[in-house]
């Protein structure tokens, strides 16, 4: 799987990777090179500590032993970095967590006195890949939260009604 080459050419042990449900992943580990660092953002290292403790085998960069940088961006922008998903049944945990994330933005951002009508302001950038065996399905993400929510929520029910 090109997702295991990858990682395993940055040195990371393939069947280390095995014993994960998800990884939470640098938003730019597909472009890596020798010249350009790994950057983590703030959001995908909460996202990835707010699924272990909803008990979901996770992983980031830190636990499978990436050196990368962090980048905390300003703003209402929710950036969660390549997200990889290797067991289907995670999906509705995965969705209230990245629900939760968004309406603490949207409470920050109420609480700095900005404008707002509601998640639409807040942008998601994300890649979403769920790998199913031999098969793979791979959303890149950039736009407002409430169709990123839809997004996720078809997704889980599709697993849900292909699962019957």
């Amino acid at each position: 799987m090109e997702n295991f080459e990858l990682l395993s050419d940055l040195g990371i042990d393939p069947n280390i990777l095995r014993q994960y449900q998800i990884l939470c992943l640098p938003e730019n580990i597909g472009n890596h090179s020798e010249d350009l660092d790994l950057v983590d953002s703030g959001e995908s290292i909460t996202l990835s500590k707010l699924l272990k403790e909803q008990s979901v085998k996770c992983a980031n960069s830190y636990d499978i032993g990436l050196n990368t940088k962090v980048s905390e961006r300003r703003g209402s922008d929710l950036w969660l970095g390549f997200i990889l998903v290797f067991d289907k049944s995670v999906l509705p945990i995965f969705n209230s967590v990245v629900g939760r994330l968004l309406a603490d933005q949207l409470s920050k951002r109420i609480k700095s006195h900005q404008e707002s009508k509601g998640t639409e302001d807040t942008k998601v950038h994300a890649t979403l890949k769920v790998v199913d065996g031999k098969l793979s399905a791979e959303v890149k993400y950039i736009g407002d939260a409430d169709t990123f929510l839809k997004v996720l929520k078809g997704i889980n029910d599709e697993q849900s009604s292909s699962a019957r």
